[in-house]
């Protein structure tokens, strides 16, 4: 959908690939499913610590994380600090009163590894206000790991599907001094190609843009197991993946089922009337004068096409 002509999409890089080239691998856990684990769930932190501000300084922030918010977007956060992904990534794109955006690894084989993953879009519950935090996306179920915190009120953004799932509630400060110089990414701005930071990672970064503050490391709430998150992914993934196949294969498997109970019946049938004309036959053979309750004994040839007496 188009952007507001004065405030551009917060959207994310593919890379060198097209969106509808990408790897079918998809986190499709709806977002109903996820509010049935996560409802009523409490809200946790996430305290980041920042570096190179504006004048070469650091500072700190700490967002409150609200899964029932969005929790499809929680959850991949979750994941994305239990395997420290933001340590060391650039706040690359940073637009005064718009949005502060960052979550590309300064390692690109860590940016080939998430670029397929993509996850399954939240209903967007609350409005995009300046301290809030969402996923950027580039289309229908494509947000993998980039995130922006609005620095104003970008309500705007709820109709194109950005989701938030946290809010910051210590440090504006620290995040109103993130390093804006650069701007937006060409042609708006001179910030960096995020598809050269897809590619080369930090080492492009350093070399072109060296004022860009940085993620130093973050700190955040227990909750349960590490990887947990990551497991739940990768099984709804899993689940996505299976899903389409089982929709033809289960009612096959069920025909097939109909007909080797069916097949059994006959088999049966079949055994049960060799069974009782075996014991008429026998029974004709011991008690010639007598009659046998069961299936009638067989007939002599000969008495068979007899013309019944008077």
């Amino acid at each position: 959908k188009p952007a507001c002509p004065c405030r551009p999409t917060p959207a994310r890089s593919m890379g060198d690939q097209d969106p509808a080239n990408l790897p079918s691998w998809r986190t499709s856990y709806s977002t109903q499913a996820a509010e049935q684990k996560t409802n009523g769930g409490s809200s946790w932190l996430a305290h980041f610590t920042v570096r190179n501000l504006k004048g070469g300084g650091s500072g700190n922030f700490t967002i409150s994380v609200q899964p029932h918010w969005a929790p499809v977007g929680a959850r991949r956060f979750r994941r994305l600090l239990e395997e420290h992904f933001f340590d060391q990534c650039r706040f690359f794109r940073v637009v005064k009163g718009f949005m502060a955006q960052f979550g590309i690894s300064g390692d690109p084989d860590v940016n080939t590894k998430y670029r397929g993953k993509t996850i399954a879009d939240d209903i967007v519950k609350f409005t995009n206000q300046r301290g809030r935090v969402s996923f950027a996306m580039s289309g229908i179920d494509s947000r993998t790991t980039q995130i922006f915190i609005s620095l104003g009120d970008n309500r705007f953004l709820d109709k194109q599907g950005f989701a938030p799932f946290a809010e910051v509630v210590e440090g504006m400060e620290t995040i109103d001094l993130l390093y804006n110089g650069y701007g937006d990414g060409a042609p708006r701005g001179q910030g960096p190609d995020q598809n050269g930071i897809q590619r080369v990672g930090n080492e492009y970064l350093d070399k072109k843009f060296p004022l860009l503050s940085y993620v130093e490391s973050v700190e955040f709430s227990s909750l349960g197991s590490d990887g947990d998150a990551a497991r739940a992914e990768e099984l709804s993934g899993m689940a996505s993946r299976l899903g389409p196949p089982m929709l033809v294969i289960l009612p096959l498997l069920l025909v097939a089922l109909i007909c080797m109970i069916r097949i059994c019946c006959k088999v049966c049938r079949m055994f049960c009337e060799e069974d009782e004309y075996d014991k008429a036959k026998a029974h004709a053979k011991t008690n010639p004068d007598s009659v046998y309750l069961g299936k009638p004994a067989p007939c002599a040839e000969d008495d068979c096409h007899a013309e019944p007496a008077e």
